[in-house]
């Protein structure tokens, strides 16, 4: 059995790195790319299990990221964990057009991002991903 893939969306080399090693020890594969348009080429190439984005990039941020994968049958279904370094807040009808599943704020936990990431890649199935907390918003 392979191991799951997860794909770190981030324009900060120190976090990239840190979540490779992190995910790395865990058992996952890991994909990194340092802004939104090298990141979705990685997504629709490799179809990651999980991906984790920041929302502030250069040339295409993090919503418009997700945007994109949404709007690709291939990506569609592939659920994101936002970081963000400030308490953006973001439109519930926006987060609707993504995969964002939840928000968490910068400097985050690496062992509570971990969970996350187990505990939706563990609540997800096939047919939605509805599981996941739409509903949350960085505090």
């Amino acid at each position: 059995m392979n191991p799951l893939t997860i794909l770190i969306a981030d324009d900060e080399p120190p976090i990239r790195h840190m979540l490779n090693l992190k995910l790395s020890q865990v058992g996952f594969t890991v994909l990194t790319a340092s802004n939104g348009k090298a990141a979705y080429e990685l997504a629709c190439e490799h179809h990651p299990s999980l991906i984790v984005s920041d929302y502030q990039m250069p040339g295409m941020d993090g919503l418009e990221f997700c945007q994109h994968l949404a709007s690709n049958s291939a990506t569609s279904k592939i659920p994101v964990i936002m970081l963000t370094a400030r308490a953006h807040k973001i439109p519930t009808e926006e987060i609707a057009k993504t995969n964002i599943c939840c928000f968490l704020d910068k400097p985050f936990s690496p062992k509570h991002l971990i969970l996350k990431i187990q505990e939706l890649l563990h609540s997800r199935t096939d047919e939605t991903i509805d599981q996941c907390d739409k509903g949350l918003s960085a505090a």
